[in-house]
């Protein structure tokens, strides 16, 4: 998450320093997926095609009973993104890529270097640190983000503590090759009373096992080997193919556990330092990536004098309600499938097949690649659009893609491609396929007047038709029109986040103006 946040700033042209107390870069897979929506935030800022590269897709997933009855099978091609499916990528590939990009930046992570205390004064926060050759420094910095993990000393400085609970089971994981023809691009998932196995395809020809072991004590955990491993997967799921050469296997208990706050002045917590939970799901690292793309671009603009302090507080209100409801969807999840009485287990896996009879799992696939996530009682955002004609994406809601093609400037190109490695606020003006020539000429100008704020504020009309201009984005197709769900004239102002931080319909410039003076004021300072 530090590498994240880190990356993201400096991108936005802010000065960072990053240090971790850890002498050199994790050498363990861990986190291994990377959802859809961390897939489009890569691609805003313009190096999704590293993690492309280095990953395998997996477009699903089968869900089993013993006797290998299939009870669901959910599917993401059918998701509206440019990447439907999950990327198995290990984590310490993921910390690679983002390091490198850093270094290209001229950020180096300071390893060996740990935080010691810090305290916090009106304009800025003093923290004590040692380095590896055991130099202590006292520094001032203007913010301090907290990506260290569970065990976070920043989280700790602060006086606060991950409240919650730890469920009682074992589980184990692995990363290893296996002898088998199924393909790579599902993953596969076993129920049973005798408890739970997930398979997920990673790269380098490996598969992430993990399965729960309720009757074994850490102990034993911690002394497994790839035989016992082998003979649980065979004994609970008749699955004969042979497992063998680890990289790694880990014993680990599960947690679900939350800090009361992200946010203490001037001071704030991302990632596992402020949220863990279990990994049913795969949501972690995601959700930590996340946290730290929502907070970089406002610190940024804070720091950079345009945007008041004040919207900094939306980072906590924002990202420790999507935390909390994640605890709340994911924790229950976990006991569920963790289930052992046979009677639970038969109404369990009769639920499943119904749900995917019913072909709700489209859904759930939205839900797990994270496209759902939203902030509608943001305090940074606004909706200003009547009930009886509401449609489209609201503010709070993620800015769709368009789903097709857009023209601009000539050049064919998804809505999203359009804001590849572009730092600024997104203004989206619809003019609306039913708009008089006078109207579409005001729409226009008022795309023009945004434009004296080009630091902030990139601009641009969407007409259903007319000469590829700048400033212009042409949806011949309607794939944008079709997106956002444009019957009349709209406008969307999309953050760098790719978030709908503005939204109105008919246009209120008016409205517009006083949002972006509220947030964004010409000469603000931090």
């Amino acid at each position: 998450m530090g590498l994240s946040v880190a990356l993201a700033l400096a991108q936005y042209g802010a000065d960072v320093r990053l240090i971790d107390k850890l002498a050199a870069p994790t050498d363990r897979s861990r986190a291994a997926i990377i959802y859809a929506r961390t897939l489009e935030l890569f691609e805003r800022l313009g190096f999704v095609e590293d993690f492309l590269a280095a990953g395998i897709r997996v477009h699903g997933a089968a869900v089993y009973a013993p006797n290998a009855l299939l009870l669901t099978r959910p599917n993401l091609d059918h998701l509206s993104t440019a990447y439907p499916f999950m990327l198995g990528l290990e984590q310490f590939e993921t910390e690679r890529l983002l390091t490198a990009r850093l270094a290209a930046l001229g950020v180096a992570v300071e390893r060996g270097t740990e935080l010691l205390d810090l305290s916090q004064a009106e304009s800025g926060v003093r923290v004590r640190s040692r380095t590896a050759g055991g130099c202590e420094t006292t520094e001032e910095f203007s913010y301090v983000v907290g990506a260290d993990g569970a065990r976070s000393a920043v989280r700790t400085a602060l006086g606060l503590h991950l409240e919650g609970e730890t469920l009682d089971a074992t589980w184990i994981t692995a990363d290893v090759k296996i002898r088998w023809d199924r393909s790579p691009d599902e993953a596969i998932a076993f129920l049973s009373t005798e408890g739970f196995a997930f398979i997920a395809p990673m790269n380098d020809n490996r598969w992430r096992v993990i399965v729960n072991a309720p009757k074994m004590t850490p102990e034993a955990g911690a002394a497994i080997t790839m035989e016992d491993i082998q003979t649980l997967v065979r004994e609970r799921f008749g699955l004969d193919a042979p497992l063998y050469d680890p990289v790694w296997i880990s014993p680990f208990s599960i947690n679900t556990r939350l800090a009361p706050t992200m946010r203490i002045g001037r001071v704030f917590l991302a990632g596992d330092a402020s949220h863990v939970h279990s990994p049913v799901g795969g949501q972690g690292m995601n959700t930590g990536i996340q946290d730290a793309l929502n907070l970089a671009w406002k610190l940024a603009l804070v720091l950079q004098g345009r945007a008041r302090e004040e919207l900094l507080a939306s980072y906590d209100a924002e990202r420790h309600a999507n935390a909390k409801r994640l605890l709340h969807s994911i924790g229950p999840a976990t006991k569920l499938v963790n289930l052992r009485h046979p009677v639970s287990v038969e109404i369990r896996n009769l639920a499943i097949r119904v749900v995917s009879q019913l072909g709700l799992t489209a859904n759930i696939a939205r839900n797990f690649s994270m496209l759902e996530v939203a902030y509608p009682d943001s305090p940074a955002v606004e909706d200003h659009r009547p009930r009886w004609r509401d449609c489209g994406p609201r503010a709070g809601e993620r800015a769709p893609d368009a789903g097709g093609m857009l023209e601009a400037n000539g050049v064919a190109k998804r809505l999203f491609e359009t804001w590849r490695g572009d730092p600024r606020l997104q203004l989206l003006i619809f003019a609306g396929p039913g708009a008089t020539a006078a109207r579409s000429a005001e729409l226009r100008l008022m795309a023009e007047e945004f434009k004296d704020r080009r630091d902030l504020v990139h601009a641009v009309w969407i007409p259903p038709s007319g000469d590829p201009a700048d400033g212009l984005l042409i949806d011949s197709e309607s794939h944008a029109y079709t997106a956002y769900d444009v019957s009349d004239e709209a406008c969307y102002l999309v953050r760098p986040d790719g978030y709908i931080g503005f939204r109105s319909s008919p246009v209120d410039c008016g409205a517009l103006r006083a949002y972006l003076q509220r947030w964004h004021p010409a000469g603000t300072h931090s």
